[in-house]
């Protein structure tokens, strides 16, 4: 007698991204109350389960949700609007901004917009660190997106007690500990911005609750310099005093490491969020990746926020975290396709300590995946998948999204977020923020 399901996805290739990188040819996936249940052959699983609805992805490739590692989602408000600047100036430009227009209400809106533009890009999981953490997670709560946050420390411009940051972090962790779609975790936004204290506070809460600590380190000379002046330390070897590195420590960028530093985060497990579209854009330099990962260190890939970027598409990350690293190392055999790929889906889950949850297609993981449709100019012909997904695949290509077994797009239509409406709320927005700013 055939199982009764939900989703019966068949045909196409099936790129599991197990630890044996499995590929099926005509494979099928079955998707029972937001979890997959059967990853296998088209005739094996069609035999033995019966669906609501059969999604037929023949011609097409099938492969988890890529896992954005690092963004500032709601900086979507700002694209553009300081560009062709190094970090600091950057940041000092940035800042006012945000303190100006940040609001509940802004940074739920240009939340909005950057989850529907995840969501069309492939992206089912996101770690965010933005102000306002609050509204960006009620709204991924309302369109079903998958999110990673939580409140992001910065005492140079918060003047937020320690009593009032300590109440409001075990607040929100103890809320979505066990929620199905956010991941709670603990963020400072870098070792020159926020006092010992607060660091060593976090780095309590971190290990009370038994969730990552992230922040930014090691993005720019600037910051390296900064840090040491403070502190006698790089920024890794002054996380590495306070005892804040680890299998649960996600660092956001990590350009500038020697090699004592690289075989510190490897030795402690700790995790990289690798941004190379931002790291150029800003001037920060080019991050060592296929020295971290010789190393052992897990490198994730993340496209930090759209301010910076300027646009939330991983296809785009994943094609210059292969293509930087070739040409700086001379060498076309570094960052394989292959590789790369694994660092978007289960080098992310990892890093959020989510490859429990998602990141491959496996049964008993949650039913995050997308279908990529290969009938266009750019990936015809095709020889192999992953080398056409790294190294030609736009966030276009994308059919089909699925988050926690419900979709979130079908046949490149977004159904969760009326998109039309977002774009419009948003050009009005930033219609009154330069009049503001022109006053």
């Amino acid at each position: 007698m055939q199982e009764q399901i939900d989703v019966l996805i068949i045909g196409g290739e099936v790129l599991t991204q197990n630890l044996q990188h499995e590929r099926i040819q005509n494979g099928a996936v079955a998707v029972k109350e937001g979890k997959i249940v059967a990853v296998g052959s088209r005739e094996d699983l069609q035999a033995r389960f019966q669906a609501k609805e059969i999604v037929d992805a023949t011609g097409k490739v099938i492969l988890p949700g890529l896992v954005n590692a690092h963004t500032h989602a709601a900086m979507t408000i700002f694209r553009g609007i300081a560009d062709d600047i190094t970090l600091e100036p950057w940041l000092q430009t940035i800042w006012p901004l945000e303190l100006k227009f940040a609001n509940d209400v802004n940074v739920a809106l240009g939340s909005e917009m950057a989850f529907a533009e995840m969501i069309r890009g492939g992206t089912t999981t996101a770690a965010d660190m933005y102000w306002h953490y609050q509204a960006a997670t009620d709204v991924a709560k309302k369109v079903g997106f998958r999110l990673f946050n939580g409140i992001g420390a910065i005492d140079i411009l918060d003047n937020e007690s320690k009593e009032s940051l300590e109440y409001r972090t075990r607040e929100y962790i103890e809320t979505y500990q066990e929620d199905e779609l956010i991941r709670p975790c603990v963020q400072v936004h870098a070792t020159y911005t926020v006092s010992r204290e607060t660091l060593l506070l976090v780095k309590k809460l971190a290990q009370e609750y038994g969730v990552v600590f992230v922040t930014h380190a090691s993005e720019s000379r600037a910051e390296l310099q900064d840090v040491l002046e403070k502190t006698g330390k790089t920024p890794i070897h002054y996380l590495e005093e306070l005892g804040m590195l680890g299998r649960q420590t996600l660092l956001a960028h990590g350009v500038h490491l020697d090699d004592e530093e690289i075989q510190i985060l490897a030795k402690q497990k700790v995790s990289i969020a690798h941004c190379p579209s931002s790291n150029m854009k800003l001037g920060s330099g080019i991050a060592r990746v296929a020295d971290l990962l010789a190393a052992g260190v897990n490198v994730a890939i993340g496209t930090d926020g759209c301010a910076s970027n300027n646009d939330l598409d991983m296809w785009e990350e994943m094609h210059l975290t292969a293509l930087i690293q070739k040409g700086v190392r001379h060498d076309p055999t570094v960052l394989p396709a292959e590789q790369v790929l694994y660092m978007a889906t289960m080098g992310g889950a990892i890093a959020l300590n989510l490859d429990d949850r998602i990141g491959s297609l496996e049964a008993g993981k949650q039913a995050d995946l997308i279908i990529m449709d290969f009938d266009s100019l750019h990936l015809t012909p095709v020889y192999d998948v992953v080398s056409h997904l790294v190294y030609a695949a736009k966030a276009s290509d994308v059919e089909a999204t699925m988050i926690n077994g419900r979709w979130m797009m079908r046949e490149k239509r977004l159904i969760t977020i009326d998109e039309a409406q977002v774009k419009d709320a948003v050009r009005q927005l930033v219609e009154k923020m330069k009049a503001e700013v022109q006053d």
